[in-house]
């Protein structure tokens, strides 16, 4: 008994080698195939065709059912069709379509009139619920060549309408059949709806039969009714005008679509057309308000056809008993006879006072209050209107009147420029140039421009104040040390002190001597009982051994240019070069030492004798 699973697919291969290569030379082999292949696969028989099929040891493969059946293979990949639900997806090819059962089996068989087409992923609705498939699955109705070669075969359909039915607009309308038809019939057009056209139907259009206005025809042939390229853009396209042109071709701005004899009360008709232009409340009263078929005139809209000249008094009575022109439109518009805040066109300088800059656009009753616009007004002062902002600031000056230092332009811009200023107590220069009005003039939440003061400390901070002499700095007065060009420019002669400035002392900057900052901030600020010794500021790098009487006076060596020893001379030491000494370095004899942590060169090392550096 074989029990081992290596045992036995050896032994099958065995098996199948004997069937391909001895029993053909046997007259008994065709004892071998289970049966005759059917008449799809019978080109298949023979041994030497086995493994088209089936792998050697194996099921049937599935692969190479695909490899032949590749239109099936192709609806597979993409998980299109039948072969892809949820009641086929996942099975053998063999568990259906199983073979070896002789010439004239079926292969694909199924119960036609249960089966279920939403498998396939298209729903038969309504009428194509049929029980006769053939009906749609035929060659008449698959446009890929390869499918139509295959026999018996349910694939090739699209799901586009078309693909089934004439069209019968013939490329006139769109190809998707399912936004105006249903599946129950394709009359009539149940999912059409007018509105979402370019002309939806109101009023009575509303009632007219289709046929109407889309008309049957023959066409290619065939009966046609036509539905696209219907001309609609105005009524005269369809219907006849009466009045020949003469109003345009807007019908609807007179009529509606109920009726053509119902006129709108207020339309949108060009009234421009007559040659009187509607304006204002003109546009929105009743047509009849004005063409009221009075006593001779023609009536029916035609009352003013002979008037030459039509202006406001032609309806409209004269309020002002022809004082003024018979121009209403000069002061008052179309919306209401009040007057315009704006009259653009009315000639003010007939007044006696030209309206110019922000006048112009100054509400009439601002300025005329009273009850009648042609009462006198005084307008010699601008005061006389408008409030004085600066409250008697320039009263007894050259500028009491506002139009001194503004425009009409309006009050934000001012004349008063750099000449005038330079007239004033307080002559514009340097940094002020270029200074704006607000920083000195506005410092509150009103402007101010007289007696606010023409000295530094005024305007600015005094930040030496307590740390400058007044003897230095008189009167507080920064201009002593400072240019009003840069507060960063100084100019003091510091011979002024008891510390002359020499050599590199004339190009250090004042801060590095008398303020001390951290952060960009001042921490610090000396001028009075700043020492002029050098090591009030210097590090005494030689420690005690220049010190005479308590002081290190370091001009005796150094000068103010360099720290080098321009002012040194060794003949004046304790010790003086001769000979070969001058030649000698001065490390030779000038040690370097540690002392107290620091390390400092030796210059009185107490060796003025021979003996104490040559041996």
């Amino acid at each position: 008994m074989i029990t081992n699973k290596k045992h036995i697919i050896f032994f099958y291969n065995v098996l199948l080698i004997f069937a391909i290569f001895i029993i053909p030379c046997l007259p008994a082999y065709s004892q071998l195939s289970p049966g005759k292949l059917s008449k799809a696969h019978s080109h298949l028989e023979g041994l030497n065709n086995c493994t088209k099929c089936h792998e050697l040891g194996e099921k049937i493969s599935e692969k190479k059912c695909l490899d032949c059946h590749k239109e099936l293979n192709i609806r597979i990949s993409q998980d299109k069709g039948y072969h892809k639900s949820k009641n086929i997806k996942g099975r053998s090819c063999i568990s259906c379509h199983s073979d070896h059962h002789g010439l004239n089996f079926e292969m694909i068989r199924f119960d036609k009139k249960n089966f279920n087409h939403n498998l396939t992923g298209y729903e038969l609705k309504d009428k194509h619920i049929i029980e006769d498939c053939a009906k749609c699955h035929k060659d008449a109705n698959v446009s890929d060549p390869n499918i139509k070669k295959l026999d018996k075969t349910f694939l090739g359909l699209d799901t586009k309408c078309l693909t089934c039915h004439d069209d019968y607009h013939q490329k006139t309308l769109s190809n998707d059949c399912a936004k105006c038809h249903n599946y129950k019939g394709f009359k009539p057009a149940p999912l059409f709806n007018h509105d979402k056209s370019d002309f939806p139907l109101n009023g009575a259009h509303e009632k007219q039969k289709c046929e109407s206005c889309h008309k049957k025809e023959l066409r290619a042939g065939k009966e046609f009714q036509v539905f696209s390229g219907i001309p609609f853009k105005s009524c005269s396209a369809c219907h006849e005008d009466p009045h020949h042109g003469e109003f345009g071709t807007n019908c609807s701005s007179c009529h509606n679509e109920v009726s053509f004899h119902q006129i709108k009360a207020n339309s949108n008709f060009n009234h421009n057309l007559t040659g009187f232009e509607l304006e204002g409340k003109h546009k929105i009263i009743d047509c009849k308000k004005c063409h009221d078929s009075r006593p001779g005139t023609k009536g029916n809209y035609k009352e003013f056809e002979a008037i030459p000249s039509i202006n406001c008094l032609t309806c409209h009575i004269d309020e002002h008993e022809k004082k003024f022109s018979s121009k209403c439109e000069d002061c008052h518009n179309q919306q209401t006879f009040k007057i315009n805040s704006k009259l653009k066109d009315f000639n003010h300088t007939l007044t006696g006072y030209s309206l110019e800059g922000k006048h112009n656009t100054v509400d009439c009753k601002k300025c005329h209050t009273g009850t009648k616009m042609t009462n006198p007004l005084p307008h010699d002062k601008c005061a006389v209107c408008h409030t004085d902002y600066h409250k008697g600031e320039f009263a007894n000056t050259k500028y009491n009147d506002c139009n001194a230092c503004h425009s009409t332009a309006g009050f934000t811009e001012s004349s008063f420029d750099f000449d005038k200023h330079e007239k004033s107590a307080f002559s514009l220069s340097g940094a002020h140039i270029a200074t704006p009005c607000i920083s000195c003039h506005k410092k509150s939440a009103e402007w101010k421009f007289r007696d606010i003061g023409i000295k530094c400390v005024d305007c600015h901070d005094n930040i030496h104040s307590g740390h400058i002499s007044n003897e230095i700095m008189p009167a507080n007065d920064c201009k002593k040390c400072h240019s009003d060009d840069s507060w960063n420019i100084i100019s003091f002669d510091h011979n002024k002190t008891k510390f002359k400035l020499e050599g590199k002392h004339n190009r250090t900057e004042c801060r590095k001597c008398h303020i001390t900052y951290e952060n960009n901030k001042i921490i610090s600020q000396k001028f009075l009982g700043l020492e002029n010794k050098c090591i009030s500021c210097h590090e005494n790098k030689h420690e005690d051994q220049f010190t005479e009487n308590g002081e290190t006076d370091c001009k005796r060596c150094h000068g103010f240019e360099n720290w080098d020893r321009s002012n040194f001379n060794h003949d004046n030491a304790a010790f003086k070069l001769d000979g070969a000494h001058n030649k000698v370095s001065c490390e030779k004899c000038h040690f370097r030492e540690q002392r107290k942590g620091k390390e400092i060169v030796i210059y009185k090392n107490g060796k003025l004798l021979c003996s104490d550096c040559h041996k």
